[in-house]
């Protein structure tokens, strides 16, 4: 990265012997000041970046920038004073020290003949690729370049944090080579039809009778099965959810595919897994392609609605919306601004309240999302404080109690619809979330799923096997006799020769879960970083066959 800010300094004294000395000295300073400005901006970002999403700062929030108020809904809740003041004095400290260098050093500048000194300059300019490269091999510097240590902390640590930003900027989109190729053509294949087999046969667990069942999708914000499970002071944090196991179908080894909302959406409602180092749903030209649940539905003669309580621009997801053709897009200009309780828009009970009053009268069948956001950073809810702290894991609790609470008191109201014995509703986290944190990422990645509704032939069940979040869509589809052949990555979990196995990806990494085992892979390091059990090499190969193959198709769209 010093290489990279180097390259206009060097021009500069290149060219120093036709330039007044004052003008010079004034065009350095202000370069070194701009540079020392934005790159004390960046490693102080890059602190609260690490501290919620676990890597490094790359060009990833500047997707979301393009939604400012959204953008500042998310980071409203970090620690921005603590922040800026480190900042500020790290931009004083940083001036102080390069205007001393600086100043001593043009003090003491000397005219030199042009020759030899335009000549040396020029080859100390061409020389700054060596550093650049960082090395004079076959292959340049990149993250894997430090990775020293068998402690992925100290890994991560090492990795600059304006050159990873940079880099990303430059390279982050990858879109003409495949960086995760791990196993050739014939391997990967065989890894790939391994994992999907399949018997093309279902369990019903619907009604026999019912030939066009209501659908409805609850896609929970930031919803963990560690949530469901964590109790303060004796009480759940949510107790409506987990009263609700029992009546329906509940799915205790789910695990998501991403780790934002821009990759839930598609993994749900495409059956599309995330990507690591991109989000399908910000390339309009991709998502475009992708399978959509609703567009399916909405073809067999049913209404589909979309709701959400903010604004859709965020993330791209109303291209993504729009492509899918909902014919009703519900959001936060469709509430009236006393429900705008939050910094996103409407909280969820003004959210199902919406719901249930549109659904009062509108025609069946009907094929019907609601994305959820008060489980949302900064986690402001419009009720009394359940649980006490200012933490931030005690606001987070905070919010999906009352989450829960909303949800419980919808699934109360809905029981008295009309359209209750003939719905099947679906509820699943859109991503997991790091709180609380376990130490263990794959934890962060594990979501409950539930199934609910008059039109299950099956209720009180519990489905222990390990399933992906991108496996809902094809299961349901089966399930309402739709045809699920273009959701080619998402399995059908009521067929019987379907393999339980999760696989999710993160920032440069990804997981691989069975029914006994589960790890974690970096793959900038190339190497596991977390593991349970003993990992088989044709394990590994699994999860490595589904990180190519997936990206691949990715960068096919």
């Amino acid at each position: 990265m010093s290489g990279y800010l180097s390259v206009i300094p060097f021009i500069l004294v290149s060219i120093s012997n036709f330039i007044k000395k004052s003008r010079l000295e004034n065009w350095i300073f202000s370069y070194t000041f701009i540079a020392v400005f934005f790159i004390t901006l960046i490693v102080v970002i890059d602190l609260q970046v690490f501290n919620t999403w676990g890597y490094r700062l790359d060009a990833t929030p500047l997707h979301y920038l393009k939604s400012p108020r959204e953008a500042w809904a998310s980071v409203s809740s970090s620690p921005l004073i603590q922040l800026f003041i480190s900042f500020i004095i790290l931009l004083i400290i940083a001036s102080y020290i390069v205007y001393r260098i600086i100043t001593r050093n043009i003090d003491n500048w000397n005219y030199i003949e042009n020759l030899p000194f335009i000549p040396i300059s020029v080859v100390c300019l061409l020389s700054l690729i060596i550093p650049i490269r960082g090395s004079l091999g076959i292959s340049p510097m990149n993250q894997s370049t430090v990775y020293f240590s068998t402690n992925n902390f100290a890994n991560i640590s090492a990795v600059n944090a304006p050159w990873n930003f940079m880099s990303s900027i430059v390279n982050g989109t990858y879109d003409k080579v495949n960086p995760f190729t791990y196993l050739p053509k014939e391997s990967l294949s065989e890894n790939i039809k391994e994992l999907y087999a399949t018997s093309n046969t279902t369990q019903k667990v619907l009604r026999t009778d019912l030939k066009k069942p209501n659908v409805i999708f609850i896609i929970w914000e930031s919803f963990t099965k560690k949530a469901t499970e964590k109790t303060i002071n004796g009480e759940s944090v949510t107790p409506k959810f987990n009263s609700l196991k029992t009546e329906g179908i509940y799915f205790s080894n789910i695990y998501a595919s991403g780790d934002r909302t821009d990759k839930g959406l598609p993994a749900i409602l495409s059956g599309y897994p995330a990507q690591p180092t991109a989000s399908i749903i910000t390339e309009p030209n991709k998502s475009s392609k992708l399978p959509v649940l609703s567009k399916d539905f909405g073809n067999n003669a049913y209404s589909t609605a979309f709701y959400y309580g903010g604004e859709t621009d965020f993330a791209n997801i109303k291209s993504y919306l729009y492509e899918a053709d909902f014919q009703r897009i519900i959001s936060k200009q469709d509430f009236d601004p006393k429900d705008w309780n939050s910094k996103w828009g409407a909280q969820d009970g003004a959210v199902y309240q919406k719901f249930l009053q549109d659904h009062a009268k509108i025609n069946q069948p009907f094929f019907s999302t609601v994305l959820t956001l008060s489980s949302h950073e900064p986690f402001e809810v419009p009720i009394t404080t359940k649980f006490s702290g200012e933490d931030e894991e005690s606001k987070f609790m905070n919010a999906m109690y009352y989450a829960d609470q909303s949800f419980g008191n919808f699934i109360a109201e809905a029981k008295k619809q009309t359209w209750w014995d003939n719905t099947l509703i679906v509820v699943i986290a859109d991503h997991g979330h790091r709180i609380p944190e376990t130490g263990k990422k794959v934890d962060d990645f594990k979501i409950p799923m539930l199934w609910l509704g008059g039109a299950l032939a099956k209720k009180g069940i519990e489905v222990s096997n390990v399933y992906s979040q991108i496996d809902v869509a094809s299961t349901v589809l089966r399930q309402v006799n739709l045809n699920a052949y273009p959701y080619n990555w998402s399995k059908n979990i009521f067929d019987t020769r379907t393999k339980p196995w999760a696989f999710f990806a993160f920032n440069n990494g990804f997981g691989f879960v069975n029914q006994s085992k589960d790890y974690v892979f970096d793959n900038i390091g190339h190497k596991i970083i977390q593991s349970k059990g003993n990992i088989s090499p044709k394990e590994q190969e699994f999860g490595k066959a589904l990180m190519q193959r997936m990206f691949q198709d990715y960068l096919d769209k």
